[in-house]
């Protein structure tokens, strides 16, 4: 779920934040973003909004058209602060959560089927690319043994659906888990054998052949302090989602011990900064100000939807980690009226947004950065998503230029370790997709015997927080992104490489005759690294026909940005995915990178 604002100009709004806004999809934006493809199921197949998104909503009726936050819709484009619907039409599949707007990027998603379905917030173009994906392609054993040779990370286990190797397949087994190290040397996983060439090392060379193994591995964390369990489920009930990674949040009024929990958060790796419903809210939070203690609100603008709120400060904790004195957006209208220039959708209701809230976790700091300090005017680069409000009356908001200290963060940067970036880790699932997926939310990249990168590749980001994608592998080349917001994988065909997509009302979904298993290169922003990632994509229709499912890993739609690919929460399953932190030491350097 990238913020539309971003620089890369995800959609028609191409305001331009700071590089780092690029504009990831975030939940909010339809295409990508996480959106409400999902909605609340019904005993029938899902419904859906005009323009794809799936809503299993609890009639047999179309969807109200609520409007996606960026237009991620709901089994369509999701991400980032919102959830939503695709092409903010159906909140259910309109509308990535505005939340997710944050990221520097914001989220929208770039590549998401936005209206016809996906998730872009206009903010951030959108999710991340992912690498190839588990399952899809190569052959992932998820019971499969360790390989003799292989080393077991320390988290001491075999990913539940190991590693897969990018060209090749090697068993779950061959791999070992998050720190662990695979065996070099062929050693047979439950699913075949991996060579050495079949990896890229991290320090940027590439495969022969340009394949590489998958990402090293898959292990799912045991408990610990800085381990989160999250899990992707049917989302809030009587409203639901597809493919919606959710954990759940602790959030305090600064300094005590009056706390409260959040549930159904949506983890957002296209968006920075935390936003949630007013509606969910119990604790009276203190005003987040600027210097001359003016108190502060935001919108966060996506594709066709927005999230508009005031800002308030608050303590907030997951799993052992803390961070103390954080902003957070409180997505409601009842404070200050919406300002004329925040237009499109609202997403301030769970309906809408499809979540209590949004974690945006990007490889960005803050959610906009320093286009947001700049001096307002006509030739300035700021986006005027920040306003300071001193009346309740109309026009008491005006845009205002927020240095970076006051703006959103990415709470994993106040935490005091395990501060430079995380890690999703989550197994692989049947081709015909899961009720439920346990996963973990691991942070820090090498701070502990569980968080290391062991044989995962590493893809350094450009300063919009992207990296290349050249699908089919002799393809054009797009800017691309991994984005865990985005609930599919969001993509262009043309040619003889055009895949069929889905009648109306999922016309925003690819439905081929049978399952293809495709092929794509990623490349380093630097082009140090090639890998060749697979994956899959299964008729929609089909896998949506199963009521009782809301994972899947091989579902794909149409972007409605031209130029981006977003690798949504499909690319997840089987691997560990991490995302450092820009400016942040880690063991592959100070600068954003993606890793599996």
């Amino acid at each position: 779920m990238r913020i539309l604002f971003a620089v890369i100009g995800l959609s028609a709004l191409a305001a331009a934040c700071d590089s780092h806004s690029t504009g990831k999809v975030s939940a909010s934006d339809g295409a990508v973003g996480v959106d409400g493809r999902a909605g609340a199921r019904n005993d029938a197949l899902p419904t859906s909004d005009s323009a794809g998104n799936v809503r299993r909503t609890g009639s047999d009726a179309a969807p109200a058209d609520v409007g996606s936050l960026g237009g991620a819709g709901s089994p369509g484009g999701t991400t980032a602060t919102g959830v939503g619907g695709s092409g903010g039409a159906d909140s259910s599949s309109a509308s990535a959560a505005a939340g997710g707007a944050s990221g520097r990027d914001g989220p929208t998603a770039t590549g998401g089927p936005s209206t016809p379905d996906g998730p872009v917030a206009a903010g951030g173009t959108g999710g991340g690319s992912s690498a190839e994906t588990t399952g899809s392609a190569g052959t992932t054993s998820a019971g499969g043994t360790s390989a003799s040779a292989g080393k077991t990370a320390t988290a001491g286990a075999t990913g539940m659906g190991g590693t897969t190797a990018i060209a090749g397949t090697s068993g779950t087994a061959g791999a070992s888990g998050r720190g662990g190290t695979t065996a070099t040397a062929g050693t047979s996983g439950a699913g075949g054998t991996t060579t050495t060439a079949g990896m890229t090392a991290t320090a940027g060379t590439s495969a022969t052949a340009g394949t590489t193994a998958t990402a090293g591995t898959s292990g799912i964390a045991t408990p610990a302090d800085n381990v989160a369990q999250v899990s992707v489920d049917f989302g809030l009930p009587n409203i639901g989602y597809l493919n919606g990674l959710f954990a759940t949040i602790t959030i305090c009024v600064p300094g005590t011990s009056t706390c409260q929990n959040v549930d159904h958060v949506l983890i957002d790796t296209g968006s920075s900064g935390l936003r949630v419903l007013g509606s969910v809210l119990t604790l009276s939070l203190p005003a987040w100000t600027n210097s001359s203690g003016v108190a502060l609100a935001e919108c966060t603008q996506f594709v066709d939807s927005f999230t508009w709120g005031p800002l308030r400060g608050a303590d907030f904790s997951i799993a052992g980690e803390q961070a103390n004195g954080l902003a957070l957006q409180v997505i409601e209208e009842s404070t200050y009226p919406v300002p004329s220039n925040c237009t499109g959708v609202a997403n301030d209701t769970a309906s809408t947004l499809r979540a209590n809230g949004i974690l945006g976790l990007s490889s960005f700091p803050q959610d906009c950065g320093s286009a947001c300090s700049a001096r307002l005017g006509r030739t300035s680069s700021n986006p005027g998503m920040y306003y300071t409000c001193t009346s309740a009356e109309a026009g008491g908001c005006q845009a205002a230029a927020v240095p970076v200290a006051k703006q959103l963060q990415n709470p994993v940067l106040l935490f005091s370790q395990d501060n430079n970036g995380t890690i999703i880790e989550l197994p692989a699932i049947s081709d015909s997709g899961a009720t439920s997926v346990p996963g973990a939310l691991v942070f820090g990249i090498g701070t502990r015997d569980n968080n290391g990168l062991g044989q995962a590749s590493v893809l350094q980001l450009d300063d919009t927080g992207s990296f290349v994608t050249k699908y089919p592998t002799n393809g054009s080349s797009s800017s691309a992104f991994l984005d865990s917001g985005s609930n599919a994988f969001y993509f262009a065909t043309s040619g003889s490489a055009r895949i069929a997509t889905c009648a109306k009302p999922y016309s925003g979904f690819y439905c081929p005759s049978s399952t293809l298993n495709l092929s794509a290169t990623d490349q380093d922003a630097g082009g140090l690294i090639t890998l060749t990632v697979n994956f899959s994509i299964a008729n929609a229709l089909a896998l949506f026909a199963n009521q009782d499912n809301v994972a899947f890993a091989n579902v794909g739609g149409t972007s409605s940005l031209a130029g981006y690919f977003d690798w949504g929460l499909p690319f997840y399953f089987g691997k560990n995915v991490f995302t450092s932190i820009e400016g942040q030491t880690t063991p592959a350097g100070t600068a954003a990178f993606v890793a599996f």
